[in-house]
């Protein structure tokens, strides 16, 4: 059983809290997630808005979310992003079609002089069964976030820090929550490692996960050490290898993408005319989304 409504109370609690934004506003990313659910898209706030939502991060730049891969959820997505006077950023255009490449959509805009970024996919990296990902996502209040555990395979990218949040979800969502399983698969830090072999030797035993065995045989600290820094880095070398494919597919494509914006912003074309000219430079230049 996943324990997705581990920490829905205290979401709820610091979800109106404002961590990078003027203390009399709230974090407009939240506010921009209720308006994509009450226009009627399916969608689910994840990477570094959802990691403020839970309370282990006090800021992200940016607002991420995974969109349900339907007309109805991409159309209600551009007509509130068009009401914000919103532009494309390099991405491929905001439909099922493209988003069902693993692509993923890009857009920007301006709101109380500051700028705000969105990003949206609908097949998001590492995560294998959608499915369980939509059934399992935590409700809390006006926000629907990714679960913890889809939240920390996310979160497994090439950058480093990442990994400091993919350990305080495992600490939080495992080792506080008594949720072994999750605790013994994600936790970075060495001391809490141990801590959580030593609470749970039985399933600790059952795990493939190298450095618990180390530890379950009681090797050095050591030893657990390095087969921590060897799990790291071969997951940053999977996402690094993955994002060059994904540049790779984009090296005709970014160059079209950059002379669009450039007239699209000396005419002042709105993201209807921006989303129509999108879909013709994607076709032209990535090959046909079917």
């Amino acid at each position: 059983m996943l324990h997705a409504e581990f920490t829905r109370g205290y979401v709820e609690d610091v979800a109106s809290t404002v961590y990078c934004f003027p203390m009399d506003s709230e974090n407009p990313y939240f506010a921009l997630h209720r308006e994509f659910r009450e226009a009627g898209a399916r969608v689910l706030l994840s990477s570094g808005q959802a990691c403020v939502a839970y309370g282990i991060a006090a800021f992200s730049k940016d607002g991420d979310w995974i969109v349900r891969e339907d007309a109805e959820s991409c159309d209600r997505v551009r007509e509130v992003l068009a009401r914000h006077g919103a532009s494309y950023r390099l991405g491929v255009p905001l439909t099922p079609q493209w988003l069902a490449t693993g692509l993923t959509s890009h857009f920007e805009f301006v709101k109380d002089g500051v700028r705000i970024r969105t990003d949206f996919c609908s097949r998001p990296p590492r995560v294998t069964d959608l499915a369980r990902l939509w059934g399992d996502h935590v409700r809390a209040g006006a926000l629907d976030l990714v679960d913890a555990e889809s939240l920390i395979v996310l979160k497994q990218t090439r950058r480093q820090r990442d990994y400091s949040i993919i350990g305080a979800l495992a600490e939080s969502a495992g080792l506080n929550s008594d949720w072994p399983e999750l605790a013994l698969r994600h936790l970075q830090d060495v001391d809490l490692l141990l801590e959580a072999v030593e609470r749970w030797p039985e399933t600790a035993r059952q795990s493939a996960r190298p450095a618990v065995q180390e530890a379950v045989r009681q090797r050095p600290r050591s030893a657990v050490v390095v087969a921590l820094a060897l799990e790291q880095d071969e997951l940053v070398q999977r996402d690094a290898a993955r994002v060059k494919a994904i540049q790779a597919r984009l090296v005709d494509y970014a160059p079209a993408f950059v002379r669009a914006r450039a007239r699209w912003r000396a005419d002042q074309v709105p993201l209807r005319g921006q989303h129509e000219v999108l879909l013709v430079l994607a076709d032209r230049h990535l090959g046909s989304s079917a």
